[in-house]
């Protein structure tokens, strides 16, 4: 079976056809078709397909989206495949994000194939040019200096073209 990760939409648990687990292996009904939950996206190929909701990025059940879908293959490399939703609800889980690693000084999150999912929240806040994240990525900047450069950058991009 080709598997491009473990990270991939494949081992989701919001992969209606692994029945709501991680272990895919075990749970995983093939009569079902691959289907995110909570994208609402068919997933054809979905050894093939990545987002920053995957347990190995958020280890508890986040179910509002996070950034895009990506297509790849294991070996990191990554391409958009489907925009996030846009809603006022998706806009403040990302912001809430940024504000919950600065203030648990979070440093998981980091899968090491792709992007980590604060830049994966940060290149989606600096993409809408959510002005109300400049607060939350001083906050980030502030709490672990590593991130002084994905938060100005963001910052930069928002503020670009006022």
């Amino acid at each position: 079976m080709p598997n491009g990760g473990t990270d991939c939409c494949a081992t989701c648990w919001f992969n209606r056809t692994n029945k709501g687990r991680r272990n895919w292996r075990e749970r995983r009904d093939p009569r079902i078709q691959p289907h995110c939950e909570i994208r609402g996206l068919d997933l054809e190929d979905p050894f093939y397909k990545y987002c920053a909701n995957h347990p190995h990025r958020r280890p508890f059940r986040d179910r509002i989206p996070i950034g895009p879908v990506m297509t790849g293959d294991a070996s990191g490399h990554r391409e958009h495949w489907r925009d996030v939703v846009d809603t006022p609800e998706v806009r403040q889980h990302h912001i809430d994000i940024l504000y919950d690693a600065a203030d648990n000084y979070y440093s998981g999150g980091n899968y090491p194939l792709g992007i980590g999912l604060l830049q994966v929240v940060s290149l989606q806040l600096g993409y809408w040019k959510e002005r109300r994240a400049i607060p939350a990525l001083e906050a980030l900047i502030e709490a672990d200096e590593k991130y002084e450069d994905l938060g100005r950058s963001t910052i930069d991009f928002i503020l670009k073209d006022d």
